[in-house]
């Protein structure tokens, strides 16, 4: 997909990493069911849930002064978003 906004292309690179990096640990902690890889996990969405909202706030902006690309924007905010129900399948499987 070609994107006219950089910031649109690594939204989605920061929402595939993140996904990866939480499958990762959640495929980890099946594997090997300690309590260190449940604090790594929830550290990791702590921080992860930071940046992620800081990268939305930046998004939302990005879509509200760049209304003529509102296609690619509200695409990106959408497949942005779709990491939290992700998420929450994660800590509903943990918990």
């Amino acid at each position: 997909m070609k994107f006219n906004e950089p910031i649109n292309r690594n939204a989605l690179l920061l929402a595939f990493v993140s996904f990866l990096i939480g499958s990762c640990l959640l495929l980890t902690y099946i594997i090997y069911p300690r309590g260190f890889f449940i604090t790594t996990g929830y550290t990791y969405l702590i921080i992860a849930f930071a940046i992620n909202s800081a990268m939305l706030v930046a998004l939302l902006i990005n879509a509200f002064y760049k209304y003529k690309n509102y296609k690619e924007n509200l695409l990106t905010i959408s497949l942005f978003l779709l990491n939290i129900p992700i998420c929450l399948g994660y800590l509903s499987f943990i918990i």
